[in-house]
């Protein structure tokens, strides 16, 4: 089964976001991931998603072996992105 999502790959956008989470909230949730040792390398992986049915936006980051971890939530934050989304289908 698919749903519907909407992805942000503005890389701009997404500095600001991060800008604004932190270094010291985004450290905390790459340690909770596990991901502490392997950090993302590139501004390139990251997108911002936000899932239809749950109306609930996260920050991922997808690593060159397509390996896709969901950093954390960032509802509530001012610098979550408004435009260049694009709409895409999400299995299940």
């Amino acid at each position: 089964m698919s749903i519907t999502v909407f992805r942000n790959y503005d890389i701009k956008s997404i500095k600001g976001l991060l800008k604004e989470i932190g270094q010291e909230r985004y450290e905390c949730a790459l340690k909770d991931l596990g991901l502490l040792e392997q950090r993302p390398i590139s501004m390139k992986g990251f997108f911002v998603e936000y899932e239809t049915d749950t109306q609930d936006i996260y920050l991922y980051y997808r690593y060159p072996s397509r390996v896709v971890f969901k950093i954390l939530p960032v509802l509530g934050f001012w610098q979550v992105p408004h435009d260049h989304w694009v709409r895409e289908r999400k299995e299940k």
